[in-house]
């Protein structure tokens, strides 16, 4: 891992950060050199993700929080400003994919619930965040916010429900805004928009094998992708070398999707 001074070495939280896609960034911001906070709902699982950051000689905490809180957000981004005194990189990458058996509810049978939970965890909770991190990272004249969004919210897959892509469409017009807002503190906003990636969320569907071949058979790449994929581009909006990019997002489907 690359090594640096602490002083000098960048803090990034990643949201959802401990199994999946979330795993797979909070990793390799690792391996650039970063300080990562490993956050997620449950207690265990994001101590479990941060220890093995730290056995592969990495510093890393665990900083459990539902992002849906407001109230949890505030508790977490205290404990951050305690530890740190700063937030380089913000990677909001919390999400739910809700089903049922295993499949998108239509528009005309989804219940109530289920639209706002999705909204909340999806949405709301990378606002939340979002409007925490800003202050931080203007004090220091540089940040990195990078929201994961998703093919489905940029077209009909066929896969995804109207409640997830509502979600993930939203959390890219919010991006754009905010860009434009932090741009000139020195702040990045972007969005990162994964296809069919091989994770344990995937795997929930019903006929999840059917679904991969399905659109492997629609991809020019004839493949999924798999978590590093999408770190790879993460770790690139988080670094140096993108300070002129902002407010884009980088889909990464294989080719499923080409605007």
């Amino acid at each position: 891992m690359t090594q640096t001074s602490s002083n000098d070495r960048k803090v990034a939280l990643i949201t959802g950060a401990s199994q999946g896609i979330g795993w797979s960034i909070a990793e390799r911001l690792a391996r650039d050199g970063m300080i990562v906070i490993v956050n997620g709902q449950r207690s265990d699982a994001a101590e479990k993700a941060a220890e093995a950051l730290v056995a592969a000689g990495a510093e890393a905490i665990a900083l459990p929080a539902d992002v849906s809180s407001e109230k949890a957000v505030l508790g977490l981004f205290d404990e951050i400003r305690s530890r740190y005194g700063r937030l380089d990189v913000l990677v909001n990458n919390a999400g739910v994919a809700l089903r049922v058996d295993g499949r998108k509810a239509p528009v005309e049978s989804t219940p109530t619930d289920m639209w706002e939970r999705t909204l909340a965890v999806n949405l709301t909770g990378a606002f939340f965040t979002s409007r925490a991190a800003i202050p931080l990272m203007k004090e220091r004249g540089w940040g990195r916010i990078i929201n994961m969004a998703s093919q489905a919210g940029r077209m009909d897959t066929g896969f995804g429900s109207a409640y997830y892509a509502a979600s993930k469409a939203g959390l890219v017009g919010f991006s754009r805004v905010m860009a434009g807002e932090v741009g000139p503190h020195g702040i990045t906003v972007n969005c990162v928009s994964p296809g069919r990636i091989k994770t344990a969320m995937a795997a929930t569907f019903a006929n999840a094998d059917a679904v991969d071949q399905l659109y492997i058979a629609r991809t020019p790449m004839r493949k999924v992708g798999m978590p590093g994929d999408v770190a790879g581009a993460v770790s690139f909006l988080a670094s140096e070398e993108s300070a002129f990019i902002t407010g884009t997002i980088i889909d990464i489907t294989g080719g499923f999707f080409m605007p």
